[in-house]
């Protein structure tokens, strides 16, 4: 499968990610550097440092070349660890002694989904929680919307506790036996297992995922909960350590500081007519991307400012998010076998999604199932989950860094120039094509204050990027406002706006559209 980038981008990806998670544009270097780094942003500074001595940085990238400068710094880093992160490349020429590995910990074999060799290790206060005893007042919950998911409800629910996830169920009126099954559970652990059934009105024709999903809103407001996960019934959820509980990992994240936690998405797939329930089994799989970005950030700290609607349930909207560098593995598993795949596609979802489908735009994945055989996949274009593929894999699987991208994505700027602007606060006006093809790109040297346009009820956003309002333009605080349009002649009216109804100083309005970018009385270099 070729899904894996062999880019040389990788390591540059993954110090993009620690920084702008941590929220730090400083990284210190020691040791040699390559061509590793020319992908960083251009928006972070890197300090380079002949000694180690005396570095005071809390995101180090070290680049070790001989045995003896590995066996010179293990101290420091050792030393080092709990206060700071430490990103380590070694060359594959260097022996890494038994003693050595006890500190640095699990060595990521570069050249499986990137063009260098050698070994990446992650090493410091962001990956490597201690043993914990967590609260019993620190408690996670669950919320899953369900319907007709009889031969995994069962499964699902064992595994949550497991976790020692607390669960909230709402059963959208199964007729399959799903429901009752919900109903034994409730009964035998009615402290950690809530079950309702929604709407309280009655089965509708309609899937009416909005109203769920606003469900889910009021529920997280509600309850005293410390964390709550967004979760579907067809997916396990996995911490990024091995025998670590969903909760406390959770737990050490929320002590790092951190409010939200994104995931990357694989899904399991049916590859011949003879396969049985793969619910939970290691069989092939692909990355829910399909080579298009997808982001899914649906597990957050408890806060009356949560949004799900904007994204479709993908991404949780909160205040001041702080996202955590590492990712959950969300193992999805929406077609287990073939007659559950076709009753699920062509009766229990597509005639329930036709009404959102159509005043939203929601519910596309499925419009590639035509006919029955649609639910067969490849083997030969899918990667088999083995034994060691947790580790083999672990920077794709937890930090999404290593795959390859739609090339069309990248290409897609081709014929628009890009402002100069750097370190700004900026609004972007207009989700379009365009806006989609810059926003991405400034963000790398900005901050993205806002996403606006004026079907933002309608549009779904790429990447966990709520679209806003246009009146909220008048709450915000911002440098630019950068107007993405596809033609010149609807500039003119948005200035307009812009100016008369929504009070912005026309020195702050820069416009893009295709072949040109304009401004008016606008410094670039100020």
């Amino acid at each position: 499968m070729d899904v894996l980038s062999k880019s040389d981008t990788l390591i540059s990806d993954v110090l993009n990610r620690i920084l702008r998670c941590r929220k730090v544009n400083n990284l210190y270097i020691y040791g040699a550097i390559g061509r590793e780094l020319d992908y960083l942003f251009p928006v972070i500074n890197v300090i380079p440092f002949r000694e180690w001595k005396g570095m005071t940085g809390e995101v180090i990238y070290v680049h070790v070349a001989y045995e003896d400068d590995l066996n010179e710094i293990m101290q420091w880093i050792k030393n080092g660890k709990e206060e700071k992160d430490f990103i380590i490349y070694v060359l594959p020429t260097v022996n890494i002694s038994d003693k050595n590995i006890e500190v640095l910990g699990v060595a990521h074999n570069l050249s499986m989904y990137s063009s260098f060799k050698g070994f990446l290790f992650l090493v410091g206060k962001s990956f490597d929680p201690p043993k914990l005893q967590v609260p019993d007042e620190f408690q996670v919950l669950a919320i899953i919307h369900f319907y007709n998911e009889v031969d995994i409800i069962e499964m699902t629910i064992q595994y949550l506790l497991g976790q020692e996830v607390d669960i909230y169920l709402l059963d959208n009126w199964s007729d399959d036996g799903s429901y009752e099954i919900a109903q034994k559970y409730q009964k035998l652990y009615p402290g950690r297992i809530f079950l309702e059934r929604f709407p309280l009105s009655g089965k509708s024709e309609n899937y009416e995922w909005y109203n769920q999903l606003e469900r889910t809103e009021e529920i997280s407001r509600e309850l005293k909960y410390s964390w709550f996960i967004h979760y579907d019934t067809d997916e396990i959820r996995v911490s990024p350590w091995e025998g670590v509980t969903l909760r406390e990992a959770i737990y050490w994240i929320d002590r790092q500081g951190y409010n939200g936690i994104e995931n990357t998405v694989i899904d399991f797939r049916i590859t011949n007519n003879e396969m049985n329930n793969i619910f939970m089994s290691d069989t092939y799989f692909d990355f829910r991307h399909e080579k298009i970005r997808f982001d899914q950030f649906k597990t957050w700290k408890k806060t009356e400012q949560i949004e799900l609607k904007s994204t479709a349930g993908h991404c949780a909207d909160i205040a001041n998010p702080q996202i955590y560098p590492l990712k959950f593995l969300n193992r999805h598993y929406p077609m287990r076998d073939i007659r559950q795949a076709e009753k699920k596609i062509f009766t229990d979802r597509k005639p329930r999604f036709m009404k959102e489908r159509a005043e939203r735009g929601w519910h596309g994945h499925y419009e590639k199932f035509k006919k029955a055989g649609d639910v067969l996949f490849n083997a030969e274009k899918l990667l088999l989950w083995e034994s060691d593929t947790f580790q083999k894999l672990y920077i794709p699987l937890f930090m999404e860094c290593g795959l390859r991208w739609d090339k069309k994505e990248e290409s897609s700027l081709a014929g628009i120039r890009l402002p100069d602007i750097t370190k700004k606060n900026i609004v972007v006006y207009g989700a379009g094509n365009v806006g989609k093809q810059v926003i991405f790109e400034l963000e790398k040297r900005n901050e993205i204050v806002a996403w606006v346009d004026k079907r933002y009820e309608n549009l779904k956003a790429p990447r966990c990027k709520r679209i806003i309002s246009p009146e909220e333009i008048t709450k915000l605080s911002y440098d630019y406002i950068i107007i993405a349009a596809i033609k010149k002649e609807l500039v003119p009216e948005i200035v307009w706006e812009l100016e008369s109804e929504y009070r912005v100083d026309r020195d702050k309005i820069l416009f893009i559209v295709k072949d040109e970018v304009k401004s008016n009385s606008l410094n670039l270099e100020g």
